[in-house]
């Protein structure tokens, strides 16, 4: 038998990663199943076994996907957007709306997971809810630096405004989607902005 290419290797592996996400985007970890995966991919079953012994494995890679892909250039665009807290509070608000038209598989399989995911004793489900706990704390810090400088309201606790940030946003990409027709979503999103920022700040217009 022919040795494997570690080139034909990285690219059977990155159409499961790629199909895994879509699906769990789509159906959800439970609903989708290996036979799901296969036939999205157009690999085999023993070909994605040689990459992952299991589901639960597949689940992990996905996770390290969402870590790479999502949060670390999350946060990287987010720091790099100016010197001053509110020019990053408002990066966070543009670069969500930019990555979900951009990554939205990426975007519903986060969206999903954390909404059908418990926390438990599964090292890959660990890592998922820290993937979450990460983006939540390090908004939390942006808005304390914000409130800090006098720039946002300090009558509003940092975690209810990040909580309240992240859930808007979820609401925001769903109305997107089902509305596509109704609502233009550049138009969608500067507003979403707007409110969310003039709420926090206290009145002032935000570009």
């Amino acid at each position: 038998m022919p040795k494997r290419s570690y080139k034909t290797g990285k690219d059977s592996r990155t159409k499961i990663l790629q199909s895994a996400t879509r699906l769990f985007g789509r159906r959800g970890f439970q609903g989708t199943t290996i036979e799901d995966v296969t036939r999205e991919s157009g690999i085999s079953r023993g070909a994605l076994y040689w990459h992952f012994k299991s589901k639960s494995e597949l689940l992990g890679a996905v996770v390290e996907r969402l870590q790479k892909e999502y949060l670390d250039v999350f946060i990287e665009n987010v720091m790099s957007a100016g010197s001053r807290p509110m020019d990053r509070i408002q990066a966070i608000f543009k670069f969500n709306a930019r990555f979900a038209v951009e990554q939205t598989d990426l975007v519903h399989c986060i969206r999903n997971l954390s909404l059908e995911l418990s926390p438990s004793e599964d090292d890959n489900v660990k890592a998922f809810f820290d993937i979450i706990a990460q983006q939540r704390n390090f908004i939390v810090r942006l808005i304390k630096e914000a409130q800090d400088e006098g720039s946002l309201r300090t009558d509003l606790k940092p975690e209810i405004m990040a909580a309240i940030i992240l859930a808007i946003h979820d609401g925001i990409l769903l109305q997107w989607i089902a509305f596509n027709q109704v609502f233009e979503g550049r138009e969608l999103v500067w507003s979403f902005r707007q409110i969310m920022l003039d709420g926090m700040a206290g009145g002032k217009r935000h570009p």
